[in-house]
Formats: C-alpha cells, structure tokens, sequence
C-alpha cells in the first residue's frame, strides 16, 4: 500500500467561546492513502494543511525575505543572520539558505494532494457534496496560485509541478517551465477558483483567513498587475472595491486595529497566529517586541529625511506630500542604530500622539502574537491606481491614492493632478504612496521588480538601492543585470535535479567572488 507523511491539522469552530483560533496543528504521520480519504473531515484535515504551510516560520519568512529585505525599505537592525545580510546587500549566492524554495513546494503538494484525492470522498461520504468540493478546491487552488506567484516572481522559471508526490518510485527529475507557463497556470487556477469561491463564512476569522472570492480577487489583480494586463487589473480591482463589507480604518486607528488586533475590516486576506496554537516568530525575530525594540530589520535613516529617496515630507511642484503622515510617526521611530530606524508596524499594540506633538510606543510583549496580512483594502487601491496610469487615466489614479493618502495626512489638502502633470509623476507619486502605505508588508521589492518589467531597464531600480549599496561600483554593476535581479536556484537542487539550469548571473564567477 502507499504511504504518505503529511501534516494534518484539524479546522476548529470555536463560536461558543468567542475563540477565532481555527487552525490546530498537530500533525499525524504515516496516513495510510486507501485508509484515509473516505469523509469530509479527512479532506477538510487535509485542506488545512495547506493553510498550516503558509504559517510554518520557513515559508513566511521568505514572503518577507523575497518581498521586502531586498529593497530599499529596510537595512541591516540587529543581531542579522550572516544569508540574511547577504540578501540585503547583494551578496546572494546558490549557497544562501533563502535560495531555498522548498517551504513553498511543500505547500504546493498538500494542495496538489488534496486536489487529486478530495473529489473521492463525493464518492464515499454522501455528506460531502460537489458543492463543498468545488468551494474547497477553489481554496487548494488558490493557495497554490499563491505559492507559484511567490516563486515566479522571485526566481522566474521554477518547475511547474501539479501532481502529488505519492511514492519513493515517483520522477522528481523536473525541468523548469518558462515564466509564461506559470503566470498561465496561475491565470487558470485563479479562473476556477474566481467562480467557486465562498463569499463569506459567517465568522470573522474564517473570512479573514480562509480563501474567499475577495481573496481570490486580490491575488488575481495581483497577478495582472505583474503580468500587465491592467485592463483585467483594475476589473478585478472592482470586484473588490465594490464590496461594502471591505472599509478603510481610520488612520489614528491603523497601527491597532490592523496590526496587532488583525482582522479589521480592511482586511482580505491574512495568516492567522495564535499564542495557543502558533506564534508569529518573523515578526518578533524581525520587527522586535516590548524587551527587544530593534529586530534584525530597520528603516534606513537616509528615508526618514526630506529628499529626494524619503517618500515623506516630499517636494511635488509647489506643494509637499506627507507633511505630517500618521505612518511616518506610527509606522518606524526616532529611535536608530545608527543607519536604521526602530520599525513599528507590527511590533507596536498602539503609538499614541503626546500633548507636544510626539509619539510614545507601546510595544507587544511576547504573550502575544499577530497576524500576516497578505492582501487588504489599501493594498488593492493602490493597484488599481498603478494600473490606472498604465492605462493613462491620471484623474483615476489620483483620485484612489487621495484614498489611503487623506486618511493618513488628516489637517491636508488633496493631492492635485496640477503638481503630477506627467506619466511618470504619476508613476513615482503611486510608487511612493504605496511604499508609505505598505513598507514592512512584503510588498516593495515586487513594487520595484513592476517598474523594472515595465521599462525593461534594470538600472531603473538603481534609483531607489542606489544609497543602500555602499559597497561600491561592484553592487551597482550587479543590480546593473536583470538575471541578478532574481534569484538563484539553490545548490543541491542542482545537484540532485540535473534537468534544471541555473539562473545564468550566478554562473559568472565575476559576480560570485
């Protein structure tokens, strides 16, 4: 009989306490395949399990690496893994342990497992409907979008794989399909997905942090945004802005109520943690708590400056964008290491404004934990924004980034379309607006990678890196290449998978000494 070891974990509804802490984790190795899938608990056990991936320290840890150590946002806070530093200044070779895309493969294989077995159990358990099927595969499918968009979008061309792995006699040997291909699988599952999808669970950790069609929605503008079709883009953008349910949190309240309380209103999608259950250990390890205020992550103090690289306090024609932005105050501190910025977001319960105009920090102690937020409202605005320039209607793009932008500049004016009289102001001003609304996210280095792909110039991200890399003329030329814009696929991987080639940059020796 064939074997396979996979972690289950059993969805729980706890209404009757008041608990939202649904996803239990405690795994059951060696499940026998012919003993197992033959009722709705068992599908559903498995199904969570492509949830549990998401929250393993492994995999989210790369979302943030991928997304956001890269960039422009953070430098080097305290006490940084040695792989760590080398992703943050452009020292990445095939040896570096964030090379590693296994997390992400695993979770594509509980999905895979589930789509290939859950359509069984129809068969056997007449409790377990077509409906149910459909509406939990749409889950399965889209979390495996998820996956592919993280990889895809960090290493280019990875494997393609949709089938589960079964057994020890199975061809693991799988060459690397083009980005067209995954971007197009992706398209197809997030197509099924899109129609199938629940609306709504009826409780609020289940809509926050299960797959429903605004979470498939925002994956997918996602998705378009990347793969610029933005006519497709912004349609999709207004499936979501169209549902009342979804609401901007005031902006005194963002730091609070989104963060560290999680599951607010503007929230679509998001990895739910749980002290009892799992704890969020990225964000204590790279943003701090109440005994250690500086994580291993900073914001540079070049950013914290009126000047050209500071989305703060910036000179647009006559006027100034983010004279005085709540999430300049509320999203890092005063409080440096020297080149960076104590972080906030996510490591503060609140910020509150004192009588002199300042702002005292109160930290999380490590009784508690947060949620990750993958997509929410503001995240979707913007996109639509981005691609409304795209499409050259300017008046929309700053109608939406006057959205996320007033709700944080209380005591100012509009931003008006007179001081963006050009394609690219609106670019640049979308581009800033997005990096104050979601720094610390996972979000910019994707933001930046967009920009790039548009233009077809590399050298293009040198204007945001280009005062991070104090390195010299050998960390420009680097970013100088688009391959070395992406990353390398891992040493053993090619070791023990010879149809696989290596991203071309890390064969130069030049760039690897």
């Amino acid at each position: 009989m064939k074997k396979i070891t996979i972690y289950l974990s059993a969805i729980l509804m706890l209404s009757l306490s008041g608990c939202t802490d649904w996803l239990d984790i405690r795994p059951e190795n060696e499940i026998v395949l012919e003993d197992f899938w033959k009722t709705e608990s068992q599908a559903t056990s498995v199904l969570s399990s492509c949830y549990r991936g998401l929250i393993l320290n492994d995999c989210i840890e790369r979302m943030e690496v991928w997304g956001e150590v890269r960039s422009d946002n953070v430098v080097e806070g305290n006490s940084l893994y040695i792989d760590l530093f080398k992703v943050m200044n452009t020292q990445i070779t095939p040896t570096n342990v964030y090379a590693n895309w296994a997390p992400f493969y695993e979770v594509i294989n509980y999905c895979n497992t589930f789509l290939y077995f859950a359509p069984n159990v129809v068969k056997s358990d007449p409790n377990f409907t077509e409906t149910k099927l459909h509406t939990m595969e749409a889950e399965a499918l889209t979390i495996r979008a998820l996956c592919y968009f993280y990889l895809v979008r960090t290493f280019k061309e990875v494997p393609l794989i949709l089938d589960p792995s079964l057994s020890d006699t199975q061809d693991y040997i799988v060459a690397k399909s083009t980005e067209r291909e995954i971007l197009d699988q992706i398209i197809s599952d997030l197509l099924i997905a899109q129609k199938t999808a629940r609306a709504d669970y009826g409780v609020g950790a289940y809509n926050k942090g299960r797959v429903t069609v605004n979470a498939v929605n925002a994956l997918f503008a996602d998705v378009y945004l990347w793969d610029q079709q933005y006519d497709k883009c912004v349609e999709t953008c207004d499936r979501i802005l169209g549902n009342p349910a979804l609401q901007l949190v005031d902006g005194d309240k963002l730091l609070n109520t989104v963060f560290f309380s999680g599951n607010s209103k503007e929230s679509i999608f998001e990895l739910q943690f749980d002290k009892d259950i799992s704890y969020s250990f990225l964000v204590n390890s790279y943003y701090g708590y109440s005994d250690n205020n500086f994580g291993q992550l900073s914001f540079p103090v070049y950013l914290s400056k009126t000047g050209i690289y500071s989305p703060f306090n910036y000179a647009a024609s006559a006027t100034k964008e983010s004279i005085k932005d709540l999430r300049e105050k509320t999203f890092y501190g005063t409080k440096t290491n020297g080149s960076g910025s104590v972080i906030y977001k996510y490591a503060l319960i609140q910020c509150t404004e004192k009588a002199d105009e300042t702002y005292a920090p109160t930290y999380r102690n490590l009784s508690t934990t947060v949620n990750w937020i993958l997509y929410r409202l503001a995240d979707i605005i913007l996109m639509k924004a981005e691609a409304s320039v795209e499409l050259n209607n300017m008046d929309e793009a700053l109608r939406l980034v006057n959205r996320t932008y007033l709700r944080s500049n209380l005591t100012a004016d509009s931003l008006q379309i007179v001081n963006y009289s050009s394609k690219a102001d609106m670019e640049k001003l979308v581009l800033r607006e997005r990096q104050r609304e979601l720094m610390f996210e996972g979000k910019r280095w994707f933001d930046l990678m967009r920009l790039v792909r548009r233009k077809g110039d590399p050298t293009t991200i040198l204007a945001y890196l280009s005062p991070k890399l104090t390195g010299g003329n050998m960390q420009i030329k680097k970013m100088s290449i688009m391959n070395a814009l992406y990353m390398p696929i891992l040493k053993s991987e090619l070791e023990i998978n010879p149809k696989l080639t290596q991203n071309p940059f890390y064969e130069d020796s030049e760039f690897m000494n």
